[in-house]
């Protein structure tokens, strides 16, 4: 079966369904999972199509962070996310947004489309726990 962009395009700061790659680059990962768009950029193959670079999200640990980790509750009305996930910004992937990478968020909250929700930044506490999970990336050589 032939990959089929989505639409339209996710912006940065969006949380999208992904099969992010696990083990092998190129290969997409065996389980649908969160991931959160930091990058949009047109795929130059394909004008109707884009590439993004997703940040990995799971629901497992979450109250153990490392550098570059940041959480988001359940709780949170715009992340669309039925698990608190912590999501990783130093393990991020460039993945083209079709439907080999993508599937349909389980929430299908946006129609039939990958989109689960958004980062909330006028949440001040979750804005301050991505602004130290940049930093402290950099500072370990993860970003």
């Amino acid at each position: 079966m032939t990959a089929r962009p989505w639409g339209p395009s996710p912006k940065a700061g969006d949380i999208v369904q992904c099969r992010f790659p696990e083990s092998e680059v190129g290969i997409p990962g065996p389980k649908d999972r969160p991931a959160l768009v930091v990058e949009v950029e047109e795929n130059p193959e394909d004008e109707s199509a884009s590439i993004v670079r997703v940040a990995y999200g799971t629901s497992q640990d979450v109250e153990r962070r490392y550098p570059g980790e940041f959480t988001i509750r359940a709780t949170d009305p715009k992340a669309g996310l039925d698990r608190d996930t912590k999501f990783d910004l130093g393990n991020t992937v460039r993945l083209s947004f079709d439907s080999d990478w993508f599937a349909p968020s389980p929430n299908r909250r946006f129609g039939e489309q990958p989109k689960r929700g958004t980062l909330n930044l006028k949440d001040q506490k979750l804005k301050r726990a991505l602004q130290a999970a940049i930093l402290e990336a950099k500072d370990v050589g993860r970003l």
